[in-house]
Protein backbone atom coordinates (compact mmCIF):
# COMPACT_ATOMS: atom_id res chain seq x y z
CA UNK A 1 0.00 0.00 0.00
CA UNK A 2 2.92 2.42 0.86
CA UNK A 3 4.84 1.43 -2.73
CA UNK A 4 1.19 2.65 -4.58
CA UNK A 5 1.05 5.65 -2.37
CA UNK A 6 4.52 6.50 -2.97
CA UNK A 7 3.84 5.74 -7.30
CA UNK A 8 0.72 8.19 -6.55
CA UNK A 9 2.69 10.81 -5.23
CA UNK A 10 5.38 10.83 -7.27
CA UNK A 11 3.21 10.93 -10.44
CA UNK A 12 0.87 13.96 -8.81
CA UNK A 13 4.43 15.63 -8.50
CA UNK A 14 5.61 14.98 -11.57
CA UNK A 15 2.37 15.76 -13.50
CA UNK A 16 2.12 19.84 -11.42
CA UNK A 17 5.59 20.03 -12.01
CA UNK A 18 5.04 19.36 -15.71
CA UNK A 19 1.63 22.00 -15.40
CA UNK A 20 3.83 24.52 -13.68
CA UNK A 21 6.73 24.52 -16.46
CA UNK A 22 4.42 24.45 -19.08
CA UNK A 23 2.19 27.70 -17.89
CA UNK A 24 5.60 28.70 -17.67
CA UNK A 25 6.30 28.37 -21.01
CA UNK A 26 3.55 29.76 -21.88
CA UNK A 27 3.53 32.85 -19.61
CA UNK A 28 6.80 33.63 -21.32
CA UNK A 29 5.43 32.99 -24.35
CA UNK A 30 3.04 36.03 -24.14
CA UNK A 31 5.63 37.91 -22.40
CA UNK A 32 7.65 37.51 -25.12
CA UNK A 33 4.84 38.59 -27.82
CA UNK A 34 4.12 41.17 -26.08
CA UNK A 35 7.43 43.05 -25.63
CA UNK A 36 8.22 41.77 -29.50
CA UNK A 37 4.94 43.26 -30.49
CA UNK A 38 5.98 47.02 -28.52
CA UNK A 39 8.95 46.63 -30.56
CA UNK A 40 8.17 46.31 -33.87
CA UNK A 41 4.72 46.80 -34.63
CA UNK A 42 5.21 50.57 -35.46
CA UNK A 43 8.46 49.99 -37.57
CA UNK A 44 5.88 46.94 -39.83
CA UNK A 45 3.26 49.22 -40.19
CA UNK A 46 5.16 52.24 -41.53
CA UNK A 47 7.19 49.70 -43.32
CA UNK A 48 3.80 48.09 -44.96
CA UNK A 49 1.99 51.51 -45.49
CA UNK A 50 5.48 52.38 -47.56
CA UNK A 51 4.30 49.49 -49.44
CA UNK A 52 0.56 48.69 -50.00
CA UNK A 53 0.10 52.96 -49.45
CA UNK A 54 -3.55 52.58 -47.64
CA UNK A 55 -2.81 53.13 -44.36
CA UNK A 56 -6.36 50.77 -43.24
CA UNK A 57 -5.29 47.93 -45.52
CA UNK A 58 -1.53 48.32 -43.45
CA UNK A 59 -2.79 47.92 -40.41
CA UNK A 60 -5.23 44.73 -41.33
CA UNK A 61 -1.76 43.50 -42.84
CA UNK A 62 0.17 43.85 -39.40
CA UNK A 63 -2.49 42.46 -37.62
CA UNK A 64 -1.89 39.48 -39.98
CA UNK A 65 1.92 39.93 -39.38
CA UNK A 66 1.47 39.67 -35.52
CA UNK A 67 -0.90 36.94 -35.48
CA UNK A 68 1.38 34.80 -37.02
CA UNK A 69 4.12 35.42 -34.58
CA UNK A 70 2.25 34.99 -32.25
CA UNK A 71 1.31 31.33 -33.61
CA UNK A 72 5.42 30.49 -34.62
CA UNK A 73 7.02 32.30 -31.65
CA UNK A 74 7.99 29.29 -30.24
CA UNK A 75 9.43 28.49 -33.60
CA UNK A 76 12.20 31.50 -33.15
CA UNK A 77 15.56 30.17 -32.41
CA UNK A 78 17.14 33.29 -31.44
CA UNK A 79 15.67 36.79 -30.56
CA UNK A 80 18.14 38.49 -33.17
CA UNK A 81 16.03 36.94 -36.09
CA UNK A 82 12.95 37.81 -34.97
CA UNK A 83 12.86 41.38 -36.39
CA UNK A 84 13.90 40.28 -40.00
CA UNK A 85 11.39 37.29 -39.86
CA UNK A 86 8.98 39.57 -38.80
CA UNK A 87 9.52 41.71 -41.72
CA UNK A 88 9.43 38.88 -44.33
CA UNK A 89 6.46 37.95 -43.18
CA UNK A 90 5.53 41.38 -43.68
CA UNK A 91 6.31 41.65 -47.45
CA UNK A 92 5.17 38.16 -47.76
CA UNK A 93 1.40 39.37 -46.42
CA UNK A 94 2.21 42.35 -48.91
CA UNK A 95 2.89 40.06 -51.43
CA UNK A 96 -0.47 37.87 -50.88
CA UNK A 97 -2.72 41.07 -50.60
CA UNK A 98 -1.45 42.00 -54.10
CA UNK A 99 -1.73 39.14 -55.93
CA UNK A 100 -5.06 38.71 -54.08
CA UNK A 101 -6.97 42.42 -54.85
CA UNK A 102 -4.63 43.67 -58.04
CA UNK A 103 -5.27 46.82 -56.32
CA UNK A 104 -4.85 49.94 -58.16
CA UNK A 105 -2.61 52.01 -55.70
CA UNK A 106 -0.33 54.56 -56.53
CA UNK A 107 2.65 55.65 -53.92
CA UNK A 108 1.01 59.35 -54.74
CA UNK A 109 -1.36 58.48 -52.16
CA UNK A 110 1.54 58.72 -50.02
CA UNK A 111 1.96 62.24 -50.37
CA UNK A 112 0.42 64.25 -47.48
CA UNK A 113 -2.24 67.43 -48.16
CA UNK A 114 0.11 69.72 -47.36
CA UNK A 115 4.47 69.45 -46.78
CA UNK A 116 4.95 70.25 -43.07
CA UNK A 117 7.97 72.51 -43.75
CA UNK A 118 6.18 74.62 -46.72
CA UNK A 119 6.20 78.38 -45.67
CA UNK A 120 4.47 79.75 -48.25
CA UNK A 121 2.42 78.95 -51.77
CA UNK A 122 4.88 78.57 -54.12
CA UNK A 123 6.99 76.30 -51.55
CA UNK A 124 4.40 74.08 -50.81
CA UNK A 125 4.08 73.78 -54.79
CA UNK A 126 7.67 72.93 -55.08
CA UNK A 127 7.33 70.54 -52.38
CA UNK A 128 4.11 68.59 -54.42
CA UNK A 129 6.09 68.69 -57.28
CA UNK A 130 9.61 67.21 -55.74
CA UNK A 131 7.47 64.42 -54.12
CA UNK A 132 5.94 63.59 -57.28
CA UNK A 133 9.02 63.70 -58.94
CA UNK A 134 10.61 61.15 -55.88
CA UNK A 135 7.34 59.11 -56.34
CA UNK A 136 6.74 58.69 -59.69
CA UNK A 137 10.76 57.44 -59.99
CA UNK A 138 10.28 54.96 -57.16
CA UNK A 139 7.53 53.27 -58.70
CA UNK A 140 10.09 53.00 -61.82
CA UNK A 141 12.37 51.04 -59.77
CA UNK A 142 11.96 47.13 -59.29
CA UNK A 143 10.02 45.68 -56.43
CA UNK A 144 13.07 44.25 -54.54
CA UNK A 145 15.23 47.82 -54.50
CA UNK A 146 11.71 49.61 -53.48
CA UNK A 147 11.88 46.99 -50.79
CA UNK A 148 15.43 47.43 -49.82
CA UNK A 149 14.55 51.51 -49.83
CA UNK A 150 11.62 51.21 -47.91
CA UNK A 151 13.43 49.03 -45.20
CA UNK A 152 16.14 51.43 -45.06
CA UNK A 153 14.38 54.89 -45.13
CA UNK A 154 10.87 54.22 -43.85
CA UNK A 155 11.31 51.54 -41.24
CA UNK A 156 14.74 52.29 -40.30
CA UNK A 157 16.98 49.00 -40.21
CA UNK A 158 20.43 48.63 -40.66
CA UNK A 159 22.11 46.70 -43.80
CA UNK A 160 22.46 43.85 -41.78
CA UNK A 161 18.79 43.36 -40.38
CA UNK A 162 18.12 43.98 -44.29
CA UNK A 163 19.96 41.33 -45.28
CA UNK A 164 18.45 39.02 -43.04
CA UNK A 165 14.92 39.88 -44.31
CA UNK A 166 15.67 39.72 -47.93
CA UNK A 167 17.98 36.73 -47.51
CA UNK A 168 20.77 37.87 -49.45
CA UNK A 169 24.48 38.74 -48.13
CA UNK A 170 24.86 41.88 -46.16
CA UNK A 171 27.55 43.29 -49.47
CA UNK A 172 24.16 42.99 -51.48
CA UNK A 173 22.34 45.08 -49.78
CA UNK A 174 24.49 47.96 -49.72
CA UNK A 175 25.25 46.99 -53.24
CA UNK A 176 21.68 47.01 -54.34
CA UNK A 177 20.57 50.62 -52.03
CA UNK A 178 23.79 52.45 -53.72
CA UNK A 179 22.35 51.59 -57.43
CA UNK A 180 18.83 51.90 -56.68
CA UNK A 181 19.91 55.57 -54.92
CA UNK A 182 22.00 56.43 -57.60
CA UNK A 183 19.25 55.77 -60.29
CA UNK A 184 16.90 57.63 -58.49
CA UNK A 185 19.36 60.53 -58.05
CA UNK A 186 20.01 60.44 -61.69
CA UNK A 187 16.60 60.47 -62.81
CA UNK A 188 15.93 63.43 -60.31
CA UNK A 189 18.83 65.49 -61.48
CA UNK A 190 17.62 64.72 -65.03
CA UNK A 191 14.11 65.83 -64.76
CA UNK A 192 15.51 69.06 -62.64
CA UNK A 193 17.69 69.42 -65.80
CA UNK A 194 14.97 69.48 -68.50
CA UNK A 195 13.07 71.83 -66.62
CA UNK A 196 15.98 74.34 -65.96
CA UNK A 197 16.73 73.88 -69.26
CA UNK A 198 13.36 75.33 -70.05
CA UNK A 199 12.97 78.32 -68.21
Amino acid sequence: MDMRRIAISAAWSSFVRQKEWSESIAGDHYTDFDALYRQYYPRILVFLCFLVGKPEVAEDLASLVFEKALVHLADMQAPDTAGPWLFRVARNCTTDYFRRCKPTVSLEQLITEEHPQAESLEAAAIASEEQRYLLAHLEQLTERERVAIGLKFVAGLHNREIARVLQIPEGTVGSLLYRALRRLRAALDGEGGRDGGSS
